[in-house]
């Protein structure tokens, strides 16, 4: 099974959320995680979890966009590989869009948020024609200011578009998951039972269940 963080917009939480999945998931079943950031946050973040002793999550890396594609034909449902993709459109991304079980794109609630929405269902677009059947992301919505409760113009963006689909967790603005990352460690590693673990577990749960991950 193959998951992606994708959005050709950069600062939306891609990492943060697919680091968080692959911890998760890598205490059920075999979990790797490909790192397409140019930044290699996740890279970074699991040498930050080697230092503090915890055991590390498999990292894989590819020289070209053709080998990634060579690896995801080899894609089997018995492990799941996590894809933190850029924050920019290539071949890479779309290769990893193409391949993936499920796609999941982090949006806030700013309003440029809404403006790269729909540069992102362009891309989605010109990759259903080549493939020829409909590209669909799961919309969630991360990074929320706490006390925000409507969504607007967003979710009648999301709900009229035939490749967007908006996921029922919602992860907030929580000070524990930036210094969880700090330090090389999921959120439920950092403070268990906090919200935002709890937040967290809502998304693991809706994930396993798209997947269906027992």
């Amino acid at each position: 099974m193959i998951v992606t963080l994708s959005h050709q917009k950069g600062g939306v939480g891609k990492s943060t959320v697919a680091w968080n999945l692959a911890v998760h998931f890598s205490s059920i079943l075999d979990t790797r995680v490909i790192d397409l950031d140019t930044q290699r946050s996740l890279s970074v973040t699991n040498a930050l979890r080697q230092e503090n002793d915890l055991t590390p999550i498999q990292m894989l890396h590819f020289n070209s966009a053709e080998e990634l594609a060579e690896y995801a034909a080899s894609d089997t449902p018995d492990s799941l590989t996590i894809i933190d993709s850029g924050g920019f459109d290539s071949a890479y991304n779309r290769v990893a869009m193409i391949a993936s079980d499920l796609l999941i794109t982090p949006i806030s609630d700013k309003p440029f948020d809404l403006m790269g929405l729909q540069k992102y269902e362009e891309i989605l677009k010109s990759l259903s024609n080549i493939q020829g059947e409909v590209i669909k992301t799961h919309v969630l919505f991360n990074n929320i200011n706490p006390a925000m409760k409507r969504f607007g113009d967003l979710v009648d963006f999301i709900c009229m578009s035939d490749h967007f689909e908006l996921m029922v967790s919602i992860l907030r603005q929580r000070v524990d998951i930036a210094h969880s990352v700090g330090e090389g460690k999921s959120i439920k590693e950092y403070r268990i039972f906090s919200k935002a673990d709890q937040e967290m577990d809502d998304l693991f749960g809706e994930v396993s269940t798209i997947l269906n991950i027992k």
